[in-house]
């Protein structure tokens, strides 16, 4: 078994994931079978996905849904983080309330509920537990993409390294290749992003050019419900947001049924 090495830590190359007591390489029966998204649905599915608490996640998935919604794309978001930070902003009354919310799922749910939600909606965001789970293995198992987004520190790269190990092996397991990219989160300084951004390419994680800056509005936004992009549309940091769209958007993980193409970004 090949070795990678990541500071103090040593990672198999073929990482192994205990998700509720159950180990993912040990039952090839249970996942084997697992069930992928209805290629006939309309949306796309994104699912923004790290085993490590507190990177972003359910900002990244704010900034994106508003964005979207805001270009008049019909988007709906399922909170599958037991903290339920997503769903505490859904209910603040601003952007995000606008949007179809679904929270209280598990496993057994996962895949029925995006599939639904598919049908009816261009995109589907999914916020995942901070935590490897079998949720989370299904959620990324039906995924047109899945972001991790990940700060500059070391524990942060190490943790997406795993997480990128994760969606590998729900995507062996259900015999599509789900395309994965890391998005630079909180950043601080552009050398460390850039030094971060190295490691993670050296690793076998793929980074998106854009990174998101460590900005006081992004925290603002999270008291309103809303995004950069909703409540300053000209400040750096729904600028950030538009360039990050507009690298997305130049990626083929669109489903090709989707009923169109989101608008280009000016």
């Amino acid at each position: 078994m090949e070795l990678i090495s990541l500071g103090d830590h040593v990672l198999p190359d073929r990482a192994v994931f205990k998700c509720d007591r159950i180990m993912i390489d040990e039952q090839p029966g249970l996942f084997g079978t697992l069930p992928t998204t209805n290629l006939d649905s309309k949306g796309s599915i994104l699912a923004v996905a790290t085993i490590k608490g507190g990177a972003g996640k359910s900002t990244l998935v704010a900034c994106l849904a508003t964005f979207w919604h805001l270009q008049g794309q019909t988007v709906a978001l399922i909170d599958a983080d037991p903290n339920q930070t997503l769903s505490r902003w859904h209910g603040k009354g601003d952007v995000l309330s606008n949007l179809t919310l679904r929270t209280n799922v598990d496993e057994y749910s996962m895949v029925g509920l995006v599939n639904e939600l598919a049908q009816w909606h261009d995109f589907v965001l999914i916020d995942c537990a901070g935590f490897a789970s079998q949720a989370m293995i299904f959620a990324v198992g039906v995924s047109d993409l899945v972001l991790i987004p990940v700060m500059t520190d070391e524990a942060n790269i190490f943790e997406a390294v795993r997480t990128q190990k994760l969606v590998d092996s729900a995507s062996s397991l259900t015999g599509r290749q789900v395309m994965t990219r890391a998005v630079l989160n909180r950043v601080k300084r552009t050398l460390v992003a850039s030094h971060a951004r190295t490691q993670l390419e050296s690793l076998g994680v793929e980074p998106m050019k854009t990174s998101l800056s460590d900005r006081a509005i992004f925290q603002e936004a999270s008291f309103h419900g809303s995004s950069p992009i909703a409540l300053l549309p000209s400040s750096p940091a729904a600028t950030e947001i538009k360039n990050l769209v507009s690298e997305l958007e130049s990626l083929p993980w669109r489903n090709p049924s989707a009923s169109h193409e989101a608008p280009m970004i000016p």
